[in-house]
């Protein structure tokens, strides 16, 4: 990758102008914690009102968050009344929806936030139940040997936040 200079160029000391894509780019682990995780808590704080703090740190207000952003999508887009409180409790599962490969919606946005904070990377954090999704929630449900069916339901959601 030389930026568009010429190999001349380069060596003449001139520096290149490159750019990227921070979508398709990695974010890595800083000294202020998990770069992919601060992202998550800002979009959290943004999108839920969660105030959060910013710390990149996959902790029980994280979580909780999680569960709030859940609890306000279920509502918006299915009308289940639930309480917005983070806590995952029996109404919270009995309301769960199943997500599969192709669904767009915020539910699928926590679902991927969900695969990253349990180690499971499921590419750009972009609300698209696509491909990379579908390898990261598989591996999760094979890792948690529970059914690995590419699917997002009640037993998978309760694995990530039944476990306190």
């Amino acid at each position: 990758m030389t930026g568009g200079l010429s190999l001349t160029q380069l060596q003449a000391g001139k520096d290149p102008q490159l750019t990227f894509n921070l979508e398709d780019t990695e974010l890595s682990k800083t000294s202020k914690g998990d770069g992919h995780i601060i992202f998550i808590q800002k979009a959290l704080n943004s999108r839920y009102k969660a105030a959060l703090a910013v710390d990149g740190v996959n902790g029980p207000k994280t979580r909780s968050a999680l569960i709030k952003g859940l609890q306000t999508e279920l509502n918006k887009q299915f009308n289940k009344k639930l309480a917005v409180d983070g806590k995952w409790g029996p109404k919270t599962k009995a309301a769960i929806v199943t997500l599969k490969k192709g669904a767009t919606c915020n539910i699928t946005w926590i679902l991927q936030a969900a695969l990253y904070m349990e180690g499971f990377n499921p590419g750009p954090h972009d609300a698209k139940f696509g491909g990379n999704t579908e390898a990261a929630l598989f591996n999760f449900q094979r890792a948690r040997k529970i059914s690995a069916d590419k699917k997002a339901g009640k037993q998978t959601w309760n694995e990530w936040f039944a476990r306190k």
